[in-house]
């Protein structure tokens, strides 16, 4: 049971994350749109449709990594490292290619899934590009960080899939989220995203240079 519970904590840790960083966002986007000329209400639906599509291909990209969870652990354990490594760069390469994709509809065409949830009046609209724009404008590499915690889960690496786990959403996004609207006002929610994914991106690179070797 401890084996298994280590090994699964950083999925936990992922999804309790995500209801943290919600609820802090929401209230931040409270406060803060209150004060500036969107008002409150629309920044907190806005962000809320951009959260939820920005899950729906985070789920696409998790159903990825874990499917290819037995290839990493069947070949890990066995001693074909390079099959491991093999199946590592191709999720990766996957991840990043669709995030891509999503990224030129984000930034060009995001009034294309605003409407989707309904579009209303010019300053809802404009902020609801924002939202897209900012909050999800290094989405093309949280595929790494993304395959890279599935990735050390499935070879039995629970701590270091617990701190990737941890690094972008508690670590980086939380605080950025609560400090940049204090100097930015309420668009500084927004750029703690890409903030965020930055910051987890440089982690998880470091991460890898020190276990890639060893693996």
């Amino acid at each position: 049971m401890a084996k298994v519970s280590s090994l699964g904590i950083s999925s936990f840790i992922t999804q309790i994350a995500i209801v943290l960083v919600m609820a802090v966002t929401n209230n931040i986007l409270v406060s803060y749109g209150a004060q500036s000329k969107y008002g409150a209400e629309i920044p907190l639906t806005t962000i809320g449709i951009t959260m939820k599509v920005n899950q729906i291909v985070s789920a696409v990209l998790l159903g990825l990594a874990t499917g290819v969870q037995p290839v990493f652990g069947y070949n890990y354990g066995s001693g074909q490292k390079d099959r491991v490594k093999k199946a590592y760069r191709i999720i990766v390469t996957v991840s990043t290619v669709m995030l891509i994709l999503a990224f030129f509809v984000f930034q060009f065409a995001p009034m294309s899934i605003v409407r989707l949830f309904g579009s209303e009046s010019e300053m809802y609209n404009e902020f609801a590009v924002k939202c897209f724009r900012i909050f999800l404008l290094a989405c093309p590499i949280n595929g790494l960080q993304m395959a890279t915690g599935i990735f050390f889960q499935a070879i039995g690496k629970p701590t270091q899939a617990t701190v990737l786990s941890l690094s972008r959403q508690i670590v980086y996004l939380l605080p950025a989220t609560v400090l940049l609207p204090m100097a930015l006002g309420v668009e500084g929610a927004l750029w703690a995203g890409p903030l965020a994914d930055v910051l987890a991106f440089i982690t998880t690179l470091v991460m890898l240079k020190l276990y890639w070797k060893k693996i």
